[in-house]
Order: C-alpha cells, then structure tokens, then sequence
C-alpha cells in the first residue's frame, strides 16, 4: 500500500505537469519524473496507433532513446506489447527468461535491459498506450507499480481528452470552411432563438457584422429584417421545416431583396432538437 510519502509524490507529478498543454512535451517530462521517482535508468511511452494496431513511440528517456525511435512496435507482440493487449500491468526481474521478451531491441539500441515495469495507459475503459521503466536498481516492487498505474490513470485522461480536443477541432474546422464557402447565405439558432452560426454570405446579403449579431437573440439581432427572424422562430416552436420559399425584403437602403429559402431543424445523434437553420440565396437578379 503506498505511504503517505509516495502519495506526496503523485501530488507533485501531476501538479507539476499540469500547467503543461503540449502533450509530447508533458509526455516527455512525466517520463522524466516518474523515472526519478522509481530509480529507474530508462523508460518510454508509447500510444496505439488503432489504424495499424501499433504502438507509436512518443517519449524516451536512457541509453537508448534515440535507437529506439527507428523500432517498430506491434499491440500484442513483446512485453509492452501484450501488457497494452491484455490491459494487464506486468513486472519483469529476469526478461531474458521471459517468453514475451524480444531481445532484438537490446541488439540494435545496446541497451541491456535488466528489469522491467510496464502498466497500461487507460481512459475510459479503454487502452491508449503503455508506460514501461527499465533497470531499477535493485527490484521493482509492488509499490512502485501501483504509483506508476495512478499516475498513469492521471496522464490517460490527459492525453485522451487531447486527442478528443484535436479531433473536434479538426471537425470544426472542416465544418466552418464548408460553411465559410457556402454559395448562399446561412444561419442558425439554437432552441432559445439565440443566433450561434452566420455563414460571410449571410450577413452580406442581410448587412451585418458576424460579430455583432453572433451570440445575440434573433429579434435583437434584426430589427430590420423580422420576416426572416420570424421564419426561424416559426420553425423553432413548430418543429415543422418548409423548402423552395421565397420572401421579398427591405435592404437598408430601402430597395427590395427577394430570397429563395428553406429550413430545417438541428437535431443531435440521439435525436434531440437543437435548435433550427436556414439557407438562402439572393434571387433579386433572377426575379
């Protein structure tokens, strides 16, 4: 059972790397601390490539860390390997009598691995990576194991929740550059009438500032322009969508616009409505 002395430690770890947001970086100086704190000579850091089924080196510290980077490491084969398959930690005193173990690595880095202590990086009930420590002086024990796994657990969330954050950027950015080149005009709210996307074609066919209206509640966003606040409310409170519309407005010079329209409503993956949209084009020219 870890003392209060090793739980001062995790305090420490996780405290001094959480200020951290580039994950290599953070990687890199958790491995760094974590092998001070066992009294260990190397260690790496490796996270599932789920599109190959391969583990990819992302931090390294000791003798061999730049040979290793050219290694390539497959999920169930090697020591790390299977403890990321099995999503079982494992401690190693006599790798060399181990079956798992893959001596190779030792023959291309000249490192001799002497013992080895390797946990499972997981979050959420599932396997993202692993961390293994190699030669401690003397034997790794069962302590040290269970504080590698809780900090482990802390740099799990870290990690995944950084991969998520990338993924709905990514996302985001793919859907705003749709929206950004959108031919025609859009804009949607969310269920309380607030205005939360207005494409550049929108607000220059309606004259405004994305800026100024993003954010802002449809009726106070345009004063001017009620008939198209008051197709989005409609189809907000009934639920109900319309296509192939036109409607004919003022622009703020006075001169009259005419609008092809249709609606719809924003629904989430388990069908609950979010709010409502519309896409419009400027048919002035054609009418």
């Amino acid at each position: 059972m870890l003392q209060s002395e090793q739980l001062k430690i995790i305090y420490e770890i996780v405290n001094d790397i959480r200020f951290i947001y580039d994950i290599n970086r953070l990687l890199n100086v958790y491995l760094e601390k974590i092998c001070q704190t066992v009294k260990c000579e190397a260690g790496s850091i490796f996270l599932v490539d789920f599109q190959r089924d391969e583990l990819k080196l992302v931090a390294a510290k000791g003798s061999a860390d730049t040979a290793i980077h050219s290694i390539p490491f497959k999920v169930g084969i090697g020591i790390c390997g299977k403890v990321v398959q099995t999503q079982e930690s494992k401690i190693v005193h006599n790798p060399q009598d181990d079956e798992l173990f893959n001596p190779t690595v030792d023959a291309l880095t000249g490192f001799k691995t002497l013992n080895i202590l390797c946990v499972p990086m997981i979050s959420t009930g599932k396997v993202i990576g692993a961390i293994e420590l190699l030669n401690k002086k003397g034997k790794f024990s069962e302590d040290d194991l269970e504080l590698v796994m809780l900090t482990a657990s802390q740099i799990s969330i870290v990690v995944e929740t950084s991969r998520l954050y990338t993924e709905i950027l990514k996302l985001k950015n793919f859907t705003d550059s749709i929206l950004e080149n959108m031919p025609g005009g859009f804009m949607a709210i969310d269920s309380f009438g607030t205005i939360t996307t207005i494409n550049p074609n929108a607000a220059r066919i309606l004259e405004v500032e994305r800026i100024a209206v993003t954010g802002k509640f449809l009726y106070e966003a345009f004063p001017h322009h009620k008939e198209i606040a008051d197709i989005l409310w409609d189809t907000n409170q009934k639920k109900k969508t319309v296509t192939r519309q036109d409607i004919k407005l003022l622009n703020r010079a006075g001169d009259p616009i005419a609008l092809g329209y249709s609606t719809i409503i924003i629904k989430d993956r388990e069908g609950n409505i979010l709010g409502s949209g519309i896409t419009f084009q400027d048919l002035t020219k054609i009418k």
